[in-house]
């Protein structure tokens, strides 16, 4: 129990340092600069920040939320982002049963490493919509195209590890003869072809709402982003995303204008939620589908 509070104390540290570069991303994939090559350096003063400047939340608390040169104030987003980090890399790590002193396996490893990346893409992207109301194809595109590949091989190699079982056991090889994995080969492909129609029919229905709202409702952004988030979370929890989606982006807005903190015409992100429906589904879709059946 120690250890494993230590592994999730280790990968949320990780996590945060992480959250630094991803906080960087979304600000220099809109607003240009080298992402890799570029120091850090302050927003207001320009000047280059030193290692003890960009420890990990520690130095924005330090700093008092202040520049350490030119005394401007910080952006929230700083801690936020850097604390969303580990918090994704926890539940990356949580739910793929990663450990740094359990022995793991190449597909824990692998789950591990997807979830990683796929969360870094969220996070990139909610960055990105709260701060500019965008979401930029330049991490969109990527991202869709990442999921695409991995769900594409994964579902190969599946089969192809399966049907190498089979053949190097007798009651296999009569299965084989009988055209069992002819039907597992099926049932993957259907599956799979659910997944992708489902994720195209969502984006689609984003298609039509930018359409009838002539993009007042909705940006061709959230059209590739409701994609992306039909392949991450596959049939039939991509479409409990998306509900989740609508409905928790209705909630939060009517309480903001409720407290005039918004009014009804203020321009709401939509990226947020959408991702963070997607991640409740992701976690709890089964259970959540499950409760629904049982109430009909």
């Amino acid at each position: 129990m120690v250890l494993s509070y230590i592994n999730l104390g280790l990968i949320f540290i990780f996590g945060t340092a992480l959250g630094s570069f991803l906080n960087l991303v979304s600000d220099r994939v809109v607003k240009g600069g080298k992402i890799v090559a570029d120091h850090s350096k302050c927003d207001k003063c320009g000047e280059e920040l030193k290692p003890l400047n960009l420890i990990p939340v520690i130095s924005f608390l330090v700093q008092k939320g202040k520049c350490s040169y030119c005394k401007t104030g910080l952006s929230w987003y700083h801690p936020f982002s850097e604390v969303l980090a580990g918090l994704f890399l926890v539940l990356a790590a949580t739910l793929s049963k990663f450990s740094f002193f359990e022995p793991f396996s190449v597909s824990t490893l692998v789950g591990f490493l997807f979830l990683a990346v796929v969360f870094s893409f969220f996070e990139i992207l909610l960055l990105t919509d709260l701060k500019y109301l965008l979401v930029p194809d330049k991490i969109v595109v990527p991202a869709i195209i990442f999921v695409a590949l991995f769900n594409l091989s994964t579902t190969v190699i599946n089969l192809y590890e399966y049907r190498d079982r089979l053949q190097n056991d007798d009651f296999g090889r009569y299965l084989l003869k009988a055209g069992f994995f002819e039907s597992q080969v099926e049932t993957a492909v259907r599956s799979l072809g659910f997944n992708f129609v489902s994720a195209i029919a969502i984006a689609l229905f984003f298609f039509f709402i930018v359409w009838v709202t002539r993009g007042r409702g909705m940006g061709g952004g959230d059209i590739r982003l409701g994609l992306l988030v039909g392949l991450v979370n596959g049939f039939p929890y991509n479409l409990l995303a998306v509900f989740l989606g609508f409905f928790i982006g209705a909630v939060v807005s009517i309480g903001l204008v409720l407290s005039r903190k918004k009014t009804l015409k203020s321009v709401v992100p939509f990226g947020p939620f959408l991702i963070l429906g997607s991640l409740v589904a992701f976690v709890w879709g089964i259970e959540i589908l499950n409760w629904y059946l049982n109430l009909s």
